[in-house]
This record gives structure tokens, C-alpha cells and sequence, in this order.
């Protein structure tokens, strides 16, 4: 009982979801105790009312003290294994407690390096252009040393976050034991209260038997004749008792056992889990000081090779500037030269360019076949499961049928007692069809955005590609002149479009109606209207600035559909699984216990019918015996060989009648 309330407060400190069957359940149990109270009071009332009019036996006094003290010592017994459970949860409280403390703190550390870290490495990355521009070797020795020094503190800051970590974990590994004795501790303990309030109540058992005995032994000398049957009766319920309450002891003992079990495979899963995740995260800090390390050895390595290539420039500059005049001319044939090949070059990855860009087109589409082939086979794949799910939900309902009707005849037609149906919905109360009616409703939201372009979105883009042109890349530009005129106008869209995030139609949509505007006609109706082009940019502008507030908020739609589907999945599995369990439960298990005894009082049932089968088949035996004797005994008695006899059968026959008479 102790470690199942344990269990049961650390799955509402977790926040366990309850559904409204358990809600039920439990205000139901809280009614049914209540009534039980109410009616022990009555039953004891009525008992103390018989107890003062009729004068309690001996035995049946000491039964009642008896119950008493036993009662008693299971008080305190339970009042005792309470303290264990009272003294585990302030332990584990003030334990999650200060290991939430000391998360938020390594959190807090960890936020705080990493931004001195990006900061520093800032610092650093900015002052690496600066040391090339130094052309005096002190100054540059100089700006590498104090390079250096940043460098070196950045990775003793790094260190010094890692040492802390390993001292925490190693903290944490001393914790764990120190946890793992204290539990054995108190477990040796629990165990060790357990067995005495065990050795104490069988002895208390024994004692108050041993009295009980006693008292209806000397009932038994003074009423041996009237009370004979009553004290074999007690004595069975006696016996019946002793038996219960061994068996008792021993389901709970091995209750206990089990729930000690659990707890280990609990804690050990936690500590197993939580020692990966530090694992993890010292595995992370120590590659990328590795990675750091690497980077910062690399450039120094390039630092001190340029400084001894300058160096060594300089004293070849000097010899350098003689023969510089007699290049200069050499350098300029070499110089067109490098020109024609440029052009060659330029050529030759404009037109790979061109190559890729349409291998990257058709990969695209390709993609996209694939998302479409995706979609149908899940599709496929939903339906067949849905098909073989309502088979075998079909074939279990069939049995779960034939075993209430089987319980039902049972209890109604062999045993004459009121039969109860289970109930057969196993299905549990989830909001389920509501998340997954939102996420169809965002789905087609997001669904209905796909529409064909308006002649008016046409005209907009249009006027983007007249007044906005700057927006096209030069790369596009290229590409656009060598291409007919038909075809520029849909490459400039595109490449404007790209530049502005604009990704799908429904984008498209939004930013027309930042270049609408409202006419009124000389009928007074209004019409909307693009405006004028010399406004576009004013337009353009304020489209930007919306486009970026509402970025944040498209991106949390995203991932909150994403987190709904996962939840609905989850969710799913587990109301699948809970229906298969509950399916397996229809019968109960007190249910189970009545067949099994039922079977075995027909098996005894029919051992006794085979017994006077054999006994009827014996007696009609013996009785077609006696005939057939009788038969014989009266042809013997009328044969005419009896009349020659000098004393006959008749003769011998009706002496002893007449001498009766």
C-alpha cells in the first residue's frame, strides 16, 4: 500500500492527464466508502443494541476482544509504514527542488558563456583584416600577441565551464549512490518494520487464537450437548479465517515485492537518462573546443608564415625594385593575356551556370512528383490499416460477445444470480476528435490559399517589373538580355519575387492589396483600382515592414501544427492501445473466479451422478436376480415331484407360518 500511494503521488507530481472515466471512478469510490462508513455505524449500532439485550458467551466475548486488540496493532502497524512514505517525499521534494535550482544555474552558466564566447569571438574575427593592413613587423608581432592572449582566454573560459560541468556530474554520480544506499537504507528498514508487525500480528494471531480456542473449550465442557453444532461451525470459520488471512500475507508480501521492483527500474531509468543527457552536452562543449582550438591553431600557424613571408619580402623588395621596371612590360603581355582568358573563363561558367540552374529546375520538379507519390502511398497505407484495424476490431467484438454471453448463462441459468453487463465502450474520453478537427480546419485554411492569380495580381506584377527592376539580380539580368521578349517578363517576376520572400499565391494576395485603392464613380459607386506606378515603392515599403511583423507569428503556426500532428499521433497510439487493454478486461476477474469454481463444482456435480449411475445399474442387477429366483422357486414349489415327497416343500413352508400364528 505504501509504495502504491508513492507511485501514485510521483504520477500526479509528473501531471498525469486524467480522463473523465477516472474522474468518475474516483468520485464514485469516495461515495461507495462513504455509504460503507455509514453502514458499518448501523451494523454496529444494531450489534451493541443485540450485545445489551442477550449476554455475550464466553467465546464470543473474547472474539470481540480479540478483534479489538488486533485491530489495534493493525493501526499502529499501518501508522508505522506511513512514516516511511511521509519522510520518502519530503526527501524527494526538497531532491527535485535543489536539482531544479541547479538546472536553471547550469542553464544560466551556459547562456552567459556562450554569449561572452560570441562576443569575444566577434572581437577577435574583426581585428584579423586589421593585421594585414600592419607593415611594421613590431606592431604586427605585437597585434598577433594580443591576438593570442584573446584567444587564450576565450579557451580558458570554455575550460573552466567544462571543469564545472565534470564536477557537477561527478557531484551528481556521488548523489546517485549516496541516493542508492539511503534507499536501500530505508527499504532494510521498511522491510525489516514489516517483518516484525508480521511476526508481531501472527503472533498476536496465534495468541488471541489460542484464547479464543480456550474460551469455546470451556463453552464446549459446559454445553457439549445444545452447542455442539455451533462450536463445529466456528471452528470451520476459524480454520477459514486462518487460511484467508494466510493467504492475505501473502498476496501483500508479494505485492510489496513487485512495487520494491518497479521503484528500482524507475530510479535506475532517471539516473540512466540524466547521466546521457550531461554526457551529451560535455561531448558538445568539448568538440567545439576542439573545433575552436583548430581554428585558432590554423590561424596562427598563417600568421607566423606571413610574418616570416614579410619578412623575407622585405629584404626582397629591395632587390625586387630594380628588376620591377624591366617586368613592367612582360607583365603587361601577361596581363591581356589573363584578360582573353578571363573572358574564356567567364564564358565557360556562365554556360555551366545556366547547365545547373536547369538540373536544379528539373530536381525540383522531381521533388515535388515524389511529395505527390509520398501523399498517395500514405494515404494507401492509412486506408489498408483502417480496413485490417476494423477486421480484427470485428473478430475480438465476436468474442468478447460470445464471453458475455457464456458469463451472462453462467450467472443467470446455472448459478440463479443477478448478472450485470460490462460496459463496452473502450474508447476513453479524449479530446482527440477536436485536435484533429482544428488541424484539418488550419490544413484547409492553409489549403485555400492556392488559387489562381487575378488579371489585377498580373497587372501588379507587371508594374513591379516596370517600376521596381533594381530588385533583379545582375546574374538575371545577364541571363535575361540573351533570352526572346516574351520570356523576360516571367524570369524578372520570379527574380523580384525571390527577393521580396514571396513564396506562394496567398503571399501574392496580401501584397495586392497594399497596391489597391477605391474609386468613386460619377453613379457613387466605388470600384478598387491599382495605383498609380510612381506609388509602388511607397507601396513596396510598406508591404516590407507587414511581411516582417507577421514573420514570427507564421513561423509559430508552423510548428504549432507540426507539434498538434505529433500529439494527435501520440495521442492516437495510446487510445489504440488502451482499447486492446480494455477489450482483454471485458471480464472481471472475480467473474474468472466464480468459473473456475463453478467448473469445479460440476466436476464434482457429475463424479457424484457417475457414482448413482453405477449404483442404479447395480440395483436393477440385484432386482432381476431376484426375480429370476422367484421364478425359479416357484416352479420348484408346483413340480408334481413334490406330492411324491413325504415331507414337501409346501409342507415345510407352512410349519413355520402356523407355529408363528
Amino acid at each position: 500500500i505504501f509504495f502504491r500511494n508513492m507511485s501514485k503521488m510521483d504520477r500526479e507530481g509528473e501531471g498525469e492527464p486524467q480522463t473523465r472515466e477516472e474522474r468518475i471512478k474516483k468520485r464514485r469510490q469516495r461515495l461507495e466508502s462513504k455509504m460503507e462508513a455509514r453502514k458499518l455505524g448501523t451494523e454496529e449500532g444494531k450489534l451493541s443494541k443485540e450485545q445489551e439485550e442477550k449476554p455475550l458467551g464466553k467465546g464470543e466475548q473474547q472474539i470481540f476482544n480479540s478483534r479489538k486488540k488486533l485491530d489495534h496493532l493493525k493501526t499502529v502497524g499501518m501508522e508505522e509504514v506511513t512514516k516511511f512514505r511521509i519522510e520518502t517525499d519530503v526527501a524527494e521534494n526538497e531532491r527535485r527542488i535543489a536539482e531544479e535550482g541547479q538546472r536553471e544555474n547550469r542553464l544560466q552558466k551556459k547562456h552567459d558563456e556562450a554569449a561572452s564566447s560570441n562576443k569575444r569571438n566577434a572581437s577577435v574575427q574583426m581585428k584579423w583584416q586589421a593585421l594585414y593592413e600592419k607593415t611594421i613587423p613590431q606592431d604586427l608581432l605585437k597585434e598577433i600577441n594580443a591576438q593570442k592572449e584573446a584567444c587564450d582566454k576565450i579557451i580558458h573560459s570554455k575550460d573552466r565551464l567544462i571543469a564545472e560541468f565534470q564536477q557537477e556530474l561527478k557531484q551528481k554520480d556521488e548523489d546517485y549512490v549516496k541516493a542508492l544506499k539511503k534507499q536501500a537504507e530505508d527499504i532494510d528498514r521498511l522491510i525489516s518494520t514489516m517483518h516484525q508487525q508480521t511476526k508481531a500480528l501472527i503472533g498476536a494471531y496465534e495468541e488471541e487464537l489460542a484464547e479464543i480456542e480456550t474460551a469455546f473449550m470451556l463453552e464446549r465442557r459446559e454445553l457439549l450437548t445444545s452447542n455442539k453444532d455451533e462450536i463445529t461451525s466456528l471452528i470451520q470459520q476459524r480454520q477459514t479465517k486462518e487460511l484467508q488471512n494466510r493467504k492475505a500475507r501473502e498476496d501483500k508480501i508479494e505485492l510489496e515485492q513487485n512495487n520494491l521492483d518497479q521503484i528500482h527500474e524507475g530510479y535506475a531509468e532517471s539516473y540512466n537518462i540524466l547521466k546521457m543527457k550531461l554526457q551529451k552536452e560535455i561531448q558538445g562543449l568539448e568538440q567545439q573546443l576542439e573545433e575552436m582550438r583548430a581554428l585558432y591553431q590554423l590561424n596562427a600557424e598563417k600568421l607566423e608564415y606571413n610574418l616570416r613571408v614579410l619578412s623575407e619580402r622585405v629584404k626582397e623588395n629591395e632587390k625586387a625594385i630594380q628588376h620591377h621596371k624591366r617586368k613592367l612590360a612582360r607583365l603587361q603581355d601577361v596581363l591581356s593575356g589573363l584578360i582573353t582568358k578571363y573572358a574564356d573563363t567567364d564564358k565557360k561558367f556562365q554556360h555551366e551556370n545556366n547547365i545547373l540552374t536547369e538540373q536544379y529546375r528539373r530536381i525540383t520538379e522531381q521533388y515535388k512528383d515524389l511529395q505527390l507519390k509520398f501523399q498517395y502511398f500514405e494515404q494507401a497505407d492509412t486506408d489498408k490499416y483502417q480496413k485490417v484495424w476494423e477486421m480484427n476490431e470485428k473478430e475480438a467484438m465476436e468474442l468478447v460477445n460470445t464471453c458475455i454471453k457464456a458469463d451472462r448463462v453462467v450467472f443467470e441459468q446455472q448459478l440463479g444470480v443477478e448478472w450485470k453487463p460490462p460496459v463496452l465502450n473502450f474508447w476513453s474520453d479524449t479530446d482527440y476528435a477536436e485536435d484533429k478537427e482544428k488541424l484539418v480546419d488550419d490544413s484547409g485554411h492553409e489549403g485555400e490559399e492556392e488559387k489562381e492569380l487575378s488579371d489585377m495580381a498580373k497587372r501588379m506584377l507587371e508594374m513591379l517589373c516596370s517600376q521596381c527592376s533594381f530588385l533583379v539580380e545582375e546574374r538575371v539580368k545577364k541571363v535575361v538580355e540573351k533570352l526572346e521578349q516574351e520570356d523576360r517578363m516571367p524570369k524578372k517576376i520570379e527574380s523580384i519575387l525571390k527577393a521580396l520572400s514571396v513564396e506562394s499565391q496567398g503571399d501574392i494576395n496580401k501584397m495586392l492589396a497594399f497596391f489597391q485603392r477605391s474609386l468613386d464613380n460619377e453613379d457613387h459607386t466605388t470600384t478598387i483600382d491599382l495605383i498609380d506606378p510612381q506609388d509602388a515603392i511607397v507601396a513596396l515599403r510598406n508591404f516590407i515592414e507587414y511581411q516582417t511583423k507577421n514573420a514570427s507569428l507564421q513561423t509559430s503556426k508552423k510548428n504549432q501544427m507540426l507539434s498538434l500532428e505529433e500529439r494527435l499521433k501520440d495521442k492516437r497510439r495510446r487510445e489504440e492501445h488502451e482499447f486492446w487493454r480494455r477489450m482483454a478486461q471485458v471480464i472481471p476477474e472475480r467473474n474468472y473466479r466464480i468459473w473456475h469454481a463453478f467448473e469445479k463444482g460440476l466436476e464434482k456435480y457429475i463424479v457424484l451422478l457417475q457414482d448413482r449411475s453405477k449404483l442404479i445399474e447395480e440395483t436393477d442387477t440385484i432386482r432381476h436376480q431376484n426375480d429370476e429366483l422367484r421364478s425359479l422357486l416357484n416352479q420348484y414349489m408346483s413340480a408334481k415331484i413334490n406330492e411324491e415327497l413325504f415331507s414337501p416343500p409346501q409342507l415345510m413352508v407352512a410349519a413355520p407360518a402356523a407355529t408363528q400364528g
